[in-house]
This record gives C-alpha cells, sequence and structure tokens, in this order.
C-alpha cells in the first residue's frame, strides 16, 4: 500500500481551485489530491462569491482576464496561488502586493504544491504585516498632525514657546494617563481655532 504525502495541515486541509478550462482544473484537483488534500473546484461564480471555506485558492488561466483579476482580490485573507503565464509587469506588481503568489508557467503534473502552498502562506503573512505596519505608520502620523495642531493652540492661547506647549502637553498626558494623541484631540475640542 502506498502513502501519500499529507498536506501540511492534514489530509483534511482542504484547497479550492478555478481554472478557464476544466480539464486544467480536473487535472490540478488530481494533483492536490496526491498531497492528501481535498480540492474543490470552483466555477466563475463561485470564484467571484467567496463563500467557500479552505485553506488556499489555487488559479489556473491561459487568459489573465478581468473576471480572474477581480476573484484573486476577493480572498484576501487566504492564501492564493495563480498559474499564469504572459503577466505584464504592472498586473505583477498589483499582484504582488495584494498577496498573491504568481507561478509563470502553467500548472504542470507534477508541480511542487506543497512549495507553492508554504510560499504562498509566507507572502500572505508577509504582505499583512507590511500593512498592519503602515497601518501604524498612517496612525501615527495623523496623531503626529494632531500633536502639531494641538501646541499651536496652546502657543497662541497661552502664550507659550513650542518647547513649553510640549512639556506641558506631556506632563498634563501623563498625569492624566492618556496618550499625546488623545490629549491633543481633547485640546483641539476644547480651544478654538
Amino acid at each position: 500500500m502506498t502513502t501519500l504525502p499529507r498536506g501540511q495541515d492534514g489530509p483534511s486541509s482542504r484547497l479550492l481551485i478555478h481554472a478557464d478550462d476544466p480539464g486544467q482544473a480536473n487535472r490540478l484537483a488530481l494533483l492536490v489530491s496526491h498531497y492528501g488534500h481535498q480540492p474543490r473546484i470552483l466555477d466563475t461564480r463561485q470564484l467571484l462569491t467567496p463563500m467557500e471555506q479552505g485553506e488556499a485558492l489555487l488559479v489556473s488561466c491561459r487568459q489573465f482576464g478581468a473576471e480572474v483579476r477581480l476573484g484573486l482580490s476577493l480572498w484576501p485573507d487566504m492564501p492564493r496561488l495563480l498559474f499564469c503565464e504572459r503577466l505584464g509587469g504592472d498586473t505583477q506588481l498589483a499582484l504582488l502586493q495584494q498577496g498573491v503568489l504568481l507561478v509563470p508557467h502553467p500548472c504542470g503534473e507534477r508541480e511542487p504544491v506543497e512549495q507553492w502552498l508554504r510560499l504562498a502562506r509566507s507572502q500572505l503573512a508577509m504582505v499583512q504585516a507590511l500593512m498592519q505596519t503602515e497601518s501604524e505608520l498612517r496612525q501615527k502620523l495623523v496623531e503626529r498632525r494632531l500633536i502639531e495642531q494641538a501646541k499651536g493652540r496652546l502657543m497662541r492661547h497661552q502664550g507659550l514657546d513650542e518647547e513649553q506647549a510640549y512639556r506641558l502637553m506631556r506632563s498634563t498626558a501623563m498625569s492624566r494617563h492618556l496618550s499625546l494623541g488623545e490629549l491633543a484631540r481633547q485640546l483641539l475640542q476644547a480651544l478654538p481655532a
């Protein structure tokens, strides 16, 4: 009896598959089943209405059209692999920024699926971490602007220089157990422009 290799998530991990050619979808489903995964083939309607549960989405297409582009964007929290050749540089960049792993050739019969899945998971985690960092940096920038505005109002209303206004804000925030951003919001609401 031959033992098939198990998927990273065990034999019950479910992989969603979409291909613009039904024969290719079946070949891809057979390939992933050899790795111990349970394939679920999605038609275009199912690709565009993400209701299915799965561990990853594998898409194989001869022509990269609007439906596939939209379909890939609708599954942002799932590792996604795209088997497709002849993608332009801008398209590749946009897909990479979404966390889609690009395999620049048609899906063959001996694809190292487990390696591609590991890479897709890793890439998605990196993209999500970068998005989180970007969000945090944007929030800090917003808070910094608020602090500068509040400091300016304090300077005008209290006749303070910049250093005095900042020290007053910092000591007030510490005594009230607030962040400088929270104090700045309160000051901007309390002090007239």
